[in-house]
């Protein structure tokens, strides 16, 4: 097995095997362990405290294996406490901005990225609105560098946007960071929204099957007339809820499409009434046609939509944004 060797010091005391080792390449950087301790005190207690990878314990070759760490993400930490800043990428993907803030997570090292920070944001906004996929990456980004805003926008943006498929995927997380607790809110305020929306439209088929003692929809109902009306807005709506893919109605743990989504399908139901049965005839049921009435539930539902962003989360980011910017 050949070894990829980097100085990051020519003259360092200390050599990393990063990454894990393969059949071909073994990634090895040289580097001083003292740069190392000054920005991380994980590295610190690591190399000068007691733990096995100390210099006591291998006085003459010093080398400590790091193999879950990924080599690109700490050769950037190693550039930026060697004092490399001309090395420093000038942009950076969320796939690597992500897994460089897991690393500087881990050493206690986040602080160090403070002069890069706006830059790198700055770079992956534009990739950020075109992926849906990448959000619950970004999510951990902002997390860990302390911004409440793209936090908060970042959460809604998964809770409204985000399809099933791609919630399923990272909740439960065993894989991709996540701040506490958010991912299983916005889970579950998906589905009482999604829920809501169904809600409206099953409580207006109720209203329309209602049996002639009862209160009935139309307006110009009499007792034990016919249900035309009732029966043209029920068999409108259910045959454009068919093609929705959404009758029977479903449970909101069946919906797949976003909440976004689920609601422009919703609103772009169309509801046909039998209007004037004759030009001569005295009664009008456009009127009791019931888009209006259900467009104006479902925009009430979107608009009380419940933040995923606690008040536990909101001062967590206040020490985050704290720490990085004392």
């Amino acid at each position: 097995m050949s070894e990829a060797s980097i100085e990051f010091d020519p003259h360092g005391d200390l050599k990393l095997r990063v990454g894990p080792p393969d059949e071909t390449t073994s990634n090895t950087f040289l580097v001083c362990s003292r740069s190392l301790a000054r920005v991380s005190p994980v590295f610190d207690r690591m190399l000068y405290g007691s733990f096995a990878e100390a210099k006591d314990a291998n006085p003459e070759d010093w080398t400590v294996n790091l193999p879950e760490d990924d080599p690109a993400s700490l050769a950037i930490l190693i550039r930026i406490a060697h004092g490399h800043f001309n090395e420093i990428p000038k942009g950076l993907t969320i796939e690597r901005l992500y897994t460089l803030t897991t690393l500087t997570h881990y050493y206690d090292a986040t602080r160090v990225l403070i002069p890069w920070i706006d830059v790198w944001l700055a770079s992956v906004d534009d990739i950020l609105r075109d992926s849906n996929l990448l959000m619950p990456k970004f999510l951990w980004i902002s997390w860990e560098l302390g911004r409440k805003s793209l936090f908060r926008s970042t959460a809604r943006r998964i809770l409204t946007e985000a399809p099933a498929s791609l919630l399923d995927s990272y909740y439960p997380s065993q894989e991709i960071r996540m701040p506490p607790d958010i991912m299983e809110r916005i889970v579950d305020i998906r589905l009482q929204t999604i829920q809501a929306f169904l809600n409206v439209f099953q409580d207006m088929v109720e209203k329309l099957l209602v049996v002639d003692e009862h209160p009935r929809w139309c307006r110009h109902a009499t007792f034990m007339g016919h249900h035309r009306c009732e029966s043209m807005i029920l068999g409108s709506m259910t045959f454009c809820l068919a093609r929705a893919g959404l009758w029977p109605l479903p449970d909101a743990t069946e919906v797949e499409e976003s909440v976004v989504e689920l609601y422009t399908k919703l609103m772009n139901v169309v509801i046909h009434d039998i209007g004037r049965p004759s030009p001569k005839s005295p009664e009008d049921h456009t009127a009791c046609n019931p888009m209006q009435h259900l467009m104006e539930h479902m925009k009430k539902i979107i608009n009380g939509i419940g933040d995923p962003v606690t008040e536990t989360h909101w001062r967590q980011l206040e020490i985050q944004e704290r720490k990085l910017n004392p």
